[in-house]
């Protein structure tokens, strides 16, 4: 374990205090506003493929005449086959190398992926290139969960993730709204390029702006870079004392001794950790399919109700805006309800909601209802995140996050062949039977065996 012992200490304690207990007491400040927007940057430029590659698909496949079965390999399965490698890989390296480290090249991968894939025309060569850039994006959301989580109190530190989902959210409505311009009125030669360039492009931006973020100092310390630690440390609190106008800052309220360890693979399935690694493990295979089961496949659910394409778009815009919305509220509850139940509750009522949209035949009220699916689902997805590495202590939390998260990857791969190939042919309801099978699965998993994470520091959880 990452830490033993705790007891509440006053002022007096600070100087026995670890950075865990000098990062818990700090207030908001621009420090930690700045850290989100650099942070968020890159969330929201990768987002525009991980939430829109399901119009990227369908715009991909009308300029270029491609069957369904092969627009669904050349992008989303070539894409979450990236992603896979990439949170595995990330995890590890974040642990051993710092999340500094991978944070810079993850974008750097997305970014020249994106641009040179829109020079090709082969299905092979974009299948090749979408993979490179999921590689990258792969790794970013691993570190940026595990970086956000080291880096904010306990008290709100579901608030912070939910607010980097919730301005990255926007990344889906823009690349629907981007797919339907370039699309309107009927999708030219470059249609499709166009989008991966401009996703590309972006990446490639933020990478650059991106150097100014500093290395975690929990990661410091718990790998026993203790001077490094405590200088970022010091400039950290100095920071916040001069932007808050104070003279000193909040006692340490409580203590986390923390024993430097090196990090290695195998931890994550030790005797105190083997269980959580697990539960997460079965919950990523299948929350895919709740997921992305819908966010993927929803041009293509609409394409089957017979919506023509351009009005697929701009549907589709309509719906991904949800995410949005959904993600705005779930900053003021995330803190408030337990993670884990907040996890099966919203699984619960996204698979409610998705039958009725299979069901209804009204344009109108499919739209509405599609818009109120993936507002719930982006809550699903808020939970999530932030749970899935508070639950694991410091020196393997990226290791950990990017083990249960890579399988996600490979999940969705799965899910979302199966579903567009076996099953949609069936009819969208039969897509909505498929998904209810996975809820079950998922609401079992994380409400009986889920530790509750909700207000706790980190080192408390790792206990």
């Amino acid at each position: 374990m990452d830490t033993s012992g705790s007891g509440a200490i006053g002022t007096t304690g600070e100087a026995t205090a670890s950075i865990a207990d000098r990062l818990e007491r700090l207030p908001f400040s621009g420090f930690h506003r700045d850290f989100l927007l650099m942070v968020t940057a890159g969330e929201f430029v990768e987002s525009m493929m991980l939430l829109g590659n399901g119009v990227v698909l369908a715009v991909t496949a009308e300029v270029l005449g491609f069957s369904p079965t092969v627009a669904t390999w050349v992008v989303p399965v070539a894409f979450f086959a990236g992603e896979f490698f990439g949170s595995l890989l990330s995890g590890l390296l974040a642990d051993r190398l710092g999340r500094k480290t991978v944070f810079l090249y993850d974008l750097l991968l997305f970014g020249l992926g994106m641009v040179i894939g829109g020079f090709v025309s082969s299905a092979y060569l974009i299948g090749l290139f979408v993979f490179i850039a999921g590689l990258g994006v792969g790794g970013e959301f691993v570190v940026v969960d595990t970086y956000t989580s080291e880096m904010f109190p306990g008290g709100h530190r579901g608030r912070r993730m939910a607010t980097v989902y919730t301005l990255a959210v926007l990344a889906a409505p823009l690349i629907a709204y981007l797919a339907y311009v370039v699309s309107h009125p009927q999708p030219g030669p470059y249609s499709w390029r166009i989008l991966f360039w401009i996703m590309g492009g972006a990446g490639l931006i933020v990478w650059l702006i991106r150097f100014r973020v500093p290395e975690s100092p929990r990661w410091l310390e718990s790998h026993g870079h203790h001077e490094d630690a405590k200088q970022l440390m010091a400039n950290i609190e100095a920071r916040v004392k001069r932007e808050r106008g104070l003279e000193t800052l909040p006692p340490v309220q409580e203590t986390a001794r923390v024993v430097p360890r090196r990090s290695r693979y195998k931890d994550i399935f030790a005797p105190d950790l083997r269980g959580r690694t697990i539960m997460m493990l079965l919950f990523q295979f299948f929350q895919t399919g709740i997921f992305y089961g819908f966010t993927s496949l929803a041009p293509a659910f609409l394409l089957a109700k017979g919506i023509t394409l351009v009005h697929t778009l701009l549907f589709s815009m309509v719906i991904y805006a949800g995410f949005f919305f959904g993600s705005v509220c779930n900053i003021f509850i995330i803190d408030k309800i337990e993670r884990k139940w907040g996890i099966v509750g919203a699984a619960i009522i996204a698979g409610i909601l998705g039958t009725v949209f299979a069901l209804v035949h009204n344009v109108a009220a499919t739209v509405v209802i599609g818009f109120f699916v993936t507002f719930t689902l982006w809550q699903f997805s808020n939970f999530f995140h932030t749970y899935q590495v508070e639950i694991f202590p410091t020196r393997v939390r990226a290791t950990a996050g990017g083990t249960v998260y890579s399988i996600s990857r490979i999940a969705t791969s799965l899910w979302v062949f199966v579903i567009t190939t076996y099953v949609l042919t069936h009819g969208v309801l039969a897509s909505f039977g498929v998904i209810w099978i996975f809820i079950v699965i998922v609401a079992i998993d994380i409400g009986l065996f889920g530790p509750t994470t909700s207000q706790l520091r980190l080192e408390r959880i790792a206990e």
